[in-house]
């Protein structure tokens, strides 16, 4: 057993940047197939030119899409032994459940907890006639906790998400089949950084505050974890999420950064005349 993926078939979702792009460029590092999906054709194009995979333009949040792109995948391969569940996001979607519309709810559920529960569906046939796979979906701390940006139908798509691959975990496992959630905490991907630019110096300071690392991470940080866990190493690693957030979920909302310093430093002390 080991990390190495040689020859291993990987459909990797939202492949085009960010943890998708990471993960499908640090799977074909290990010697997988990659396979990369994403509604971002240019982008995606370009990636999966550079690592020698496959890339399908493709809309994840169609059903009757996601089956027949596995079973197509599966016709082409003979196989699928990974697949990543990466494709989210927020869409947009108004903060505040007074001010989130109908409309941004069901568009941000169906990405992030129907899309994959379609992809799940399709290949667990597959993988329990193998008697061998990894499912992996990235979820979040909101899916957690809450969703500290108070976008509601986000937080409880992951929630969802996480939901969905505790109970297929149950179902598969048996059959050799291992199904895992990677909860990334704040990371700087395109996305992220965008974000992370919009914010004035106390939004930013109070994010700080709650990371023990004192740093945000890469998408890079978040792949490496998921290549771990698709590969014959975490063969016991079942039904689990896994933090990936440099510490966040050590601190309360309210932890203030002379908190962190530890109540008995010199620098606590200070911040208390």
């Amino acid at each position: 057993m080991g990390l190495d993926l040689t020859d291993k078939v990987a459909i990797v979702t939202g492949a085009a940047q960010g943890i998708g792009e990471a993960t499908a460029r640090k799977l074909a590092e290990r010697g997988a197939r990659v396979i990369g999906v994403d509604i971002e054709s240019d982008s995606l194009n370009t990636v999966m030119a550079s690592i020698g995979g496959k890339a399908i333009t493709h809309d994840v949040t169609d059903a009757e899409g996601d089956a027949r792109l596995i079973a197509d995948v599966h016709r082409e391969f003979g196989r699928i032994d990974i697949l990543v569940n990466v494709a989210g996001g927020v869409l947009d979607a108004e903060r505040g459940i007074e001010a989130v519309t109908i409309a941004q709810w069901r568009r941000v559920v169906a990405l992030n907890m129907e899309a994959p529960f379609y992809l799940c569906k399709a290949v667990a046939p597959i993988m329990k006639a193998q008697r061998s796979g990894r499912i992996v979906s990235v979820g979040s701390g909101a899916g957690r906790s809450y969703s500290r940006t108070k976008v509601v139908p986000y937080a409880a798509s992951k929630a969802g998400l996480h939901g969905l691959m505790r109970q297929i975990a149950v179902e598969l496992a048996p059959f050799g089949v291992n199904c895992n959630v990677v909860a990334p905490g704040f990371i700087l991907s395109e996305r992220g950084r965008d974000d992370w630019e919009r914010r004035d110096p106390a939004q930013k300071e109070k994010e700080m505050a709650t990371i023990a690392s004192d740093r945000l991470g890469a998408p890079e940080e978040i792949a490496n974890v998921i290549a771990f866990v698709v590969s014959d190493e975490s063969s016991y690693v079942v039904g689990q999420t896994i933090m990936v957030a440099g510490g966040h979920w050590m601190f309360s909302r309210k932890t203030t950064a002379s908190q962190r310093c530890g109540e008995g430093s010199r620098e606590w002390r200070m911040k208390q005349r």
